[in-house]
């Protein structure tokens, strides 16, 4: 390439200067909990257990009773651990099921330290919506898995039935049941017999390895099965709304032992003798039955009354639970009387807002996917707040499934919460107390407030009851609303530079009010569905439902979609000293979206993209508000994995072009970089080299005698060297 071809190709990123590298490393701030699926205990030492979370939030593993947890599948972004099995008789042996379809199955031979995908043969994304494991007859090697979980969810997790495999997992053929929702799959039959329970088909059985199965007729065809447990003699079958079902002899029999219209989620086998007793989630709290009375009884304490526990497991009087409520894992030792939370419960938590505090960036209030406003549900406080950095957290809060906060800028704490079902809450006292100033079984979208008069506040709303939508406008702080369009708004943004317009991303096309929200008309992408919108005094961008990226000049449109794959979902933008910044939610998506979140950055106003995702083991940016740049960090929200931090990835990229007292040359260079290194008195020079994207390329030390880099294998370009341990500007050379 000559000089001049260098000189063009990289003319506009001579504009720009990254001082120093764009991080990819990222900080896990918290806070703790999450939504835990599944627990499983080791064989024979009970102080180690595994945990998978549900939606992305990985599995987990405590070597400590619950003291203290690491995450195992950092490697396997997003993953969902639906089901954790261990094989018994080899216990560092584990499977990790994905119900969510990103990976399918993943194994263990070394106790979770490392993992490999085990999917040949399951081809679809029905295939790979693995819900359960069983190991038959006791043989390691020889395994079926059910798929699917539900048929009219949102997304639906339909499944494909049940696949065998005889080689630990290698690779998989269609055992059966293929077309039918298979939420679970348990093994303890006499004769070897597989139990796999369905949506709307009872429970199945068979005996020859899926190659024929029947319906039990103990169970009525047509009922769901949605979680079976089995312990030698015992197999306890939960049929949902139609109560719990157990067999004393190997599956042979069964009888419904009770809780019908109750919604029984997750159960579990916790003795056998002398009596059995039996635990079941339900929507008023956890009940427990005893042979010895053939009754439930409801466990009697705060922290269960009214919560739906989503995840059961013991072992002799040791109980884990995890509740419906994106809360710490809670943990009983003697058999459910007494329970305390585990204060170091895993951080796969899912953020629904984010506010980071400009003049105290330690301070954070984050609102919590938490507790959703059904079938009675009590659930936990939707606010978190550190004032530490995420050391420590306090609840707070209304006990609401909490999506977005927006702060009044005005004043020092007043905010506004918005809410899945339970409408707008408004606190002055940074949620010490608050109000709802909107109530009823409402969705709040989105929430704006008009920069120069506080009092005027837009925001967009689903009212489940009616199933309308609309744009409401109040003008006395949130006393009353006004519907002001009937559209669906997925972001409200008033201009930065005349508060009087306001921007809407609606699925009809970009909206615009010239009367701060009292009128709305058609701006621009008419009829086209958007994501999400974030205008600056120059420009706007606006992100398609298919995740194209438009930057608006007036009414011009220019199409800057990054390399990310189709149909991502950017649910957030900032621009900032320089850098635009994208956030990409891949979370509750059904198989035609893009399953994964990404961080994208870009230097040159979206002409070049860097996915800056780095190490974030979940990558989902799906919360209101979700980036935050604050002193040159950006802070970022994910669903399933609580809050990370990456220090100084929004430095200005102007702010340290300065004359430099070190010289290089020649510039552009060919086969050798000479660095002018006669004034420095210190002995050695560290230094990097790093191109436009922030990757190092590469690291040297350089001294008074040694001051010549071998850049032949380069490729041709631009790039950026740094000075480590010099206080000096970082300057730019070209590649030929």
């Amino acid at each position: 390439m000559s000089i001049l071809k260098s000189l063009k190709t990289y003319l506009i990123l001579f504009c720009f200067y990254v001082s120093g590298v764009f991080s990819q490393t990222w900080t896990s701030l918290g806070p703790n909990g999450g939504y835990f699926k599944d627990f499983v205990f080791h064989p024979t030492n009970s102080q180690i257990i595994y945990t998978g979370s549900d939606d992305s939030g990985g599995i987990w593993k405590t070597t400590n009773g619950g003291a203290t947890w690491s995450l195992l599948t950092g490697n396997f972004p997003n993953f969902t651990g639906w089901k954790v099995v261990i094989d018994e008789h080899h216990p560092n042996k584990i499977y990790g099921c994905d119900l969510y379809s990103r990976y399918g199955l993943i194994k263990s031979n070394d106790g979770g330290a490392t993992w490999q995908i085990i999917n040949s043969g399951l081809n679809s994304k029905y295939d790979k919506m693995v819900s359960g494991l069983v190991i038959a007859y006791g043989k390691q090697d020889t395994l079926l898995i059910s798929t699917g979980h539900d048929v009219t969810g949102t997304p639906a997790r339909p499944g494909n039935g049940i696949y065998k495999s005889f080689n630990g997992g290698v690779t998989w053929t269609p055992a059966g049941l293929q077309g039918t929702t298979t939420p679970c799959i348990a093994s303890n039959g006499i004769g070897g017999a597989i139990f796999a329970g369905t949506r709307g088909h009872g429970l199945m059985v068979t005996t020859n390895f899926g190659a024929s199965w029947m319906n039990h007729p103990n169970i009525p065809s047509t009922y769901d099965v949605v979680e079976i447990e089995s312990d030698s003699n015992i197999v306890m079958v939960s049929t949902g709304f139609n109560g719990v079902y157990l067999s004393n002899d190997y599956g042979v029999n069964f009888t419904n032992i009770g809780l019908v219209s109750e919604f029984n989620f997750d159960i579990n086998i916790f003795k056998k003798v002398p009596s059995v007793e039996l635990f079941s989630s339900t929507l008023s709290g956890l009940k427990k039955y005893s042979s010895t009375t053939n009754s439930w009884t409801a466990v009697n304490h705060s922290e269960l009354n009214n919560q739906l526990a989503m995840g059961i497991a013991s072992k002799n009087s040791e109980l884990y639970l995890s509740n419906f409520a994106n809360s710490n894992i809670l943990k009983s030792n003697d058999g459910g009387v007494t329970w305390s939370y585990l204060t170091q419960s895993p951080k796969a938590t899912e953020i629904g807002g984010l506010f980071v505090d400009p003049s105290n960036p330690n301070h954070i209030i984050t609102s919590l996917l938490g507790t959703y406003n059904i079938g009675g549900l009590v659930g936990k406080e939707a606010i978190r707040e550190t004032n530490d950095g995420g050391i420590t957290w306090v609840n707070k809060g209304p006990v609401v499934h909490g999506r977005g906060i927006v702060k009044d800028n005005s004043t020092l704490n007043t905010f506004y919460l918005g809410t899945f079902a339970n409408g707008l809450y408004k606190t002055v006292d940074a949620f010490t107390t608050f109000t709802n100033v909107r109530s009823g079984n409402k969705v709040i979208f989105d929430i704006a407030i008009n920069p120069s008069n506080t009092q005027e506040i837009l925001i967009s709303e689903l009212d489940v009851i009616s199933s309308s939508y609309a744009i409401l406008k109040s003008t006395n702080g949130g006393i009353t609303f006004v519907p002001t369009s009937t559209l669906l708004a997925t972001k409200l943004e008033y201009d930065p530079s005349n508060p009087s317009i306001v921007y809407a991303s609606t699925f009809s096309g970009l909206i615009k009010s010239t009367d701060a929200g009292t009128t709305w008309n058609s701006f621009l992408f008419n009829g086209i569905p958007l994501s999400t919108l974030k205008p600056y005094v120059s420009h706007t961008y606006a992100s398609l439902i298919n995740g194209k990226l438009i930057k608006i000049n007036g009414t011009s449109t220019v199409n800057i979609t990054g390399p990310w794959p189709n149909n991502s979902q950017i649910t957030n933008i900032i621009e900032q000293n320089g850098k635009l910044i994208i956030g990409i939610n891949g979370a509750e998506k059904d198989t035609i979206n893009n399953l994964f979140g990404f961080t994208y950055l870009s230097v040159d106003s979206g002409t070049t993209w860097t996915n800056i995702t780095g190490n974030m083991p979940c990558t989902h940016v799906y919360g209101m508000n979700a980036l935050q740049a604050v002193n040159n960090d950006l802070y970022i929200g994910t669903y399933g994995g609580g809050i990370y931090k990456s220090l100084g990835l929004v430095t200005s990229i102007k702010e340290k072009i300065t004359t430099s007292s070190i010289n290089i040359y020649p510039n552009p260079a060919n086969n050798f970089l000479k660095i002018d290194i006669k004034s420095i008195k210190n002995e050695t020079v560290e230094c990097q080299i790093v191109n436009y994207c922030g990757q190092i390329i590469l690291e040297t030390t350089l001294g008074i005698n040694n001051s010549v880099i071998d850049i032949s294998k380069l490729s041709s370009g631009f790039y950026i060297i740094s000075f480590k341990n010099l206080n000096e500007a970082a300057q730019k050379f070209i590649k030929e």
